[in-house]
This record gives structure tokens, sequence and C-alpha cells, in this order.
């Protein structure tokens, strides 16, 4: 089976638990993301806007004392935007973003990335929705990158290929299951 058959095979698998379970609670994933030190120590962190079945991370959006990032789609690209609470709006996706009129953010500013997939390995690799928009953003970025993920949406291996970057960090509920060394 082709690196190309894989990925699409775990896609259609994660899709169908994903279905199953439409609102998964998110907030054993969003503890652990908390006790992390790298969170704890990080001023600038860049999260997402969950798309259904994703980890919600928006109880992140009001941390004291962190400065929050989020992409924003333009083109092919994300745009690192300072969130501003109240600003944002629907975007690619229907998903939430900050609007295009919100402060820029220099990639070396940021500390930490909270990164989606469809699915993660426990070596660390990721699998997204097959657009490279945050594997092109991985590779400007020089900070840890924590994968945040259910524990249905970890596979036994995620086809690579040379543009993929492994996560630091992967955070389940409750769990950290893999700390890169």
């Amino acid at each position: 089976m082709s690196a190309i058959d894989a990925k699409r095979e775990i896609r259609k698998r994660i899709k169908a638990v994903r279905e199953e379970n439409p609102c998964p609670d998110s907030s054993l994933v969003v503890q652990a993301v908390l006790d992390l030190p790298e969170w704890q120590d990080a001023s600038t962190v860049m999260m997402y806007c969950a798309l259904p079945g994703e980890v919600d991370l928006t109880p992140l959006l009001g941390v004291d004392g962190k400065r929050i990032v989020l992409p924003l789609v333009s083109g092919n690209d994300l745009l690192l935007k300072e969130y501003v609470p109240g600003s944002l709006v629907p975007g690619y996706a229907g998903i939430m973003e900050p609007s295009s009129n919100a402060p820029d953010v220099a990639s070396d500013e940021i500390d930490l990335v909270l990164v989606p997939g469809v699915a993660f390995d426990r070596c660390g690799r990721r699998l997204g929705r097959g657009k490279g928009y945050y594997d092109r953003t991985l590779k400007i970025l020089d900070c840890t990158k924590v994968g945040v993920a259910f524990s249905w949406q970890i596979v036994d291996a995620v086809p690579v290929d040379e543009w993929d970057l492994p996560m630091d960090i992967l955070v389940v509920e409750g769990n950290v299951i893999k700390r890169r060394r």
C-alpha cells in the first residue's frame, strides 16, 4: 500500500470513529496541557480553534499571563495573528479565526505550539487533513511542538513524507504519551 493510500485509510478510519463520538470531552486533554512545564514556561503560545471532533482548546484562550496566537488561513499559508478577545470571525471551512486586521506575530516570538491532527502515532508523527497548512507553518517555528489528541486518534504508525515534522510532545486525555528526547 502506498503512503498516500495508507494516509487515506487512516483518515477514513478516524472519521468513522469521530462520527461515533461527535462531541468528545476535551477537558482532560486541556488539563494535561495546563500541567505541562512547557506550557507553564511559555509566554507566547500558538493554538487553534477546533473543528468538530478535534480537541477544543477554547478554555485556554482566557488563561492569564499567556499571549495567544491563532492561525488565519490565507491562500496556502497560515498567518500568525494575536488573539484579541471577542474578535474571532468564521473563516476557512467555518473555523473561527482572527480577523485579518489582528496584530501579526513573528514566528520567532512563539514559545510553544499546540497542533491538531487527524491522527498521531506514539513516535509523535502527525497526520493532518492533507492540505499542508501546518506542515508549512511548523517548519518556520523554532519552538516546542505539542500534538493534542484524543486517545482514539492514536494509531500504530503514521506514514510520513520528507516535509512531515514529528511533535516534541504528544498529549491525550490526562497523559503525556510521547516526549521527544
